[in-house]
């Protein structure tokens, strides 16, 4: 990469994650439904957001406020509304460009409501799909922009489409890149989507530039010039101003970190300022400044550095884009690291640190909305129980006044108050005892019998829709020396903590227990292997939130193993949650001998026949004979002899 830092620099910067934001690409071409004057109007505002993007989204609202005034016309719904699409695709990817995320998110949620309105062709309604998931996805809506990714994928794959499926993988990808940091998946996405060898020029221009990020993150530096110098070519032959301008300022700032002859800084700052002047393209300019930050840096200037720092930083919140504020915030610090003012790069660290908090809060935005709503219902149901509750006592007490008068009944009523009080105790002591026979009592969570008794519901291990069920087993890594330096307390609050983090990774109906020890289980229904691969990083994200459970304050990292449910699907041997756990664990021993903070996992491939016995024992060989595919956060995988 460029960036190149002192020892003590990155020491000092090792717990922060560095992520450039990607491009969104742009879908493929529709086959055309509107009227000429209609196509050219679209056609202009795409012309405009390639190069002006600012004024491409003034155009397309004045449009929709001329086609909002025109009256319809017999027979033409369908026409008006793909219009009405058009304009609003302009409009919310060139408002993501500019950084105006409240424009961006909102057209997606109405190009959503058309489609679902008036049913567009396959085609249309793919490019619509596409264009609404990277409005979201720039409007920091990730959740959402993925779910729309996913949904592209699985239509162009019904559809046979090709240029579609290189426009969703190439959006999934950006995903797993910018938010995730699970950068050899994203390179695993771009190099499907580079297979396909499909697109219109565009695209490829964009897919090349996003794959040089993804390269230069994985430190994979002339794998990333190639791929920059192959999107400034397709950017150059279709006069696409805004990849163009960033490609080149990527190709000049390697040649200035490798003290190539003619490459100047001053020339990448004429590329910063052209970019924000010119194309107002905020968010490509501050990632130009930032990189020269980091050049000045590399080459001791230390005050060089925090000024375009600065001018980066300020840029980055012109446009209110959270990865380059995140990124440029860093540059910051570095540069206040090197200059040796100390306080302010500790206070520059903790905003980055909130920053990577109020980011994690807005990935599991959607998960925790919904246990919300759970929480909701449950107190909406303890409020009519206790409302009917003081209605019951209202009628005893009615009925106590009455038989008040009649001695005889007293005694009946004494001792019918007492049989009814003696049965509410043993109900709520009986509730009780089920409470402690289920529950963990350090963690709160399941614990390993009531977990087993999950797993072996019927629900739990019948597939749907081509999906699994998965199973996670969670170990928190050199546990026994937090335990050795600090005691078994501090151990304990880390598990809390872990715990806590796990759960509100988690949906509200996933499996989450304690497994014994310092070993935790996920459960969870209706996974494909991509999303299995998500969700796992999701629960290794979430339990290095948890350093605050540590009493030096060090991180806490958790190795994951995991495998599908079932796992050997033949007619003969279906499989059940014991053999997924018996691999899960498998896999889980390998991520402890391939370097801890990874996850791997361990998955069936259908009209496969496999015996469990040869994959637990050697699941590289039944890998390498195409029976199973091992899933890696990280290579290489290093499988250990399987324990006795």
């Amino acid at each position: 990469m460029i960036r190149r830092l002192t020892r003590p620099q990155h020491l000092f910067l090792l717990a922060i994650l560095v992520c450039t934001p990607a491009l969104a690409t742009p879908p493929p071409p529709t086959a055309p439904l509107l009227a000429d004057a209609d196509e050219a109007v679209a056609s202009r505002c795409l012309e405009m957001r390639a190069n002006d993007p600012a004024a491409a989204m003034r155009f397309a609202e004045d449009a929709l406020s001329t086609l909002a005034t025109r009256p319809p016309a017999p027979g033409d719904a369908q026409a008006r509304a793909a219009f009405e699409i058009k304009l609003h695709a302009c409009r919310g990817r060139a408002a993501a460009i500019v950084g105006d995320g409240d424009r961006a998110a909102d057209s997606a949620v109405r190009i959503d409501t058309l489609l679902a309105a008036h049913p567009m062709p396959p085609e249309f309604a793919l490019r619509a799909l596409s264009n609404a998931g990277a409005s979201l996805h720039h409007a920091g809506r990730v959740h959402e922009a993925l779910d729309f990714y996913l949904r592209t994928l699985e239509v162009a794959r019904r559809d046979e489409a090709e240029i579609a499926q290189v426009s969703a993988l190439v959006n999934v990808a950006s995903i797993h890149s910018e938010e995730l940091g699970a950068y050899a998946i994203a390179e695993d996405f771009y190099a499907r989507a580079a297979a396909f060898d499909a697109g219109n020029p565009d695209q490829r221009a964009v897919l090349a530039y996003n794959r040089g990020q993804n390269f230069l993150h994985l430190q994979q530096i002339e794998a990333a010039r190639a791929a920059f110098t192959g999107a400034l070519a397709h950017a150059e032959s279709i006069e696409f101003a805004l990849v163009r301008e960033r490609a080149r300022a990527e190709l000049l700032a390697l040649d200035i970190g490798e003290g190539r002859p003619g490459a100047a800084p001053e020339a990448l700052e004429a590329i910063a300022r052209r970019q924000r002047d010119e194309i107002h393209d905020i968010s490509g300019a501050a990632i130009t400044w930032q990189r020269l930050s980091e050049l000045a840096l590399a080459r001791g200037d230390a005050e060089a550095a925090l000024r375009h720092a600065g001018t980066a930083r300020a840029a980055a919140a012109e446009g209110n884009f959270r990865a380059e504020q995140r990124d440029t915030l860093q540059a910051e610090v570095a540069a206040l690291a090197a200059l040796g003012r100390w306080r302010q790069a500790w206070e520059g660290a903790e905003a980055l640190r909130t920053l990577e908090v109020e980011r994690l809060r807005a990935l599991n935005l959607d998960g925790l909305a919904g246990l919300q709503a759970r929480l909701q219902d449950a107190r909406d149901a303890r409020e009519l129980e206790r409302i009917q509750e003081a209605q019951r006592i209202e009628r005893l007490e009615r009925t106590q006044d009455q038989r008040l008068r009649n001695g005889a009944l007293v005694a009946l009523l004494i001792l019918a108050l007492l049989a009814g009080a003696f049965l509410f105790y043993q109900r709520r002591v009986n509730a009780r005892l089920k409470v402690l026979s289920t529950v963990d009592p350090l963690t709160g969570l399941l614990n390993r019998r009531a977990a087993e008794s999950h797993l072996r519901r019927p629900e739990f291990s019948t597939p749907a829709d081509g999906r699994c069920s998965v199973v996670y087993l969670v170990d928190v890594d050199n546990f026994k020396e937090h335990n050795d330096r600090h005691g078994h307390a501090a151990g304990d609050r880390i598990l809390r903590e872990i715990a806590r983090k796990l759960r509100a990774a988690c949906r509200p109906d996933d499996i989450v227990a304690r497994w014994g020890g310092e070993e935790f289980l996920v459960g969870c229904r209706g996974l494909d292997a991509d999303r299995a691969g998500i969700v796992a990083e999701r629960l290794r994200l979430a339990a290095r939130d948890a350093a605050a459970g540590a009493a030096d304050g060090r991180p806490v990292t958790v190795s994951i193993g995991f495998a599908c449910l079932p796992f050997l699907a033949d007619a003969t041997h279906p499989g059940g949650w014991p053999e997924a756990i018996k691999l899960a664990d498998r896999a889980l021993y390998a991520a402890k001998h391939s370097g801890r903070d990874i996850w791997i996992g361990l998955w069936g491939k259908a009209g496969h026949e496999a015996e469990l016995a040869a994959v637990l024992a050697d699941p590289a060989a039944s890998a390498a004979a195409g029976d199973i595919t091992v899933l890696a956060s990280r290579q290489p995988v290093t499988w250990p002899p399987a324990p006795d």
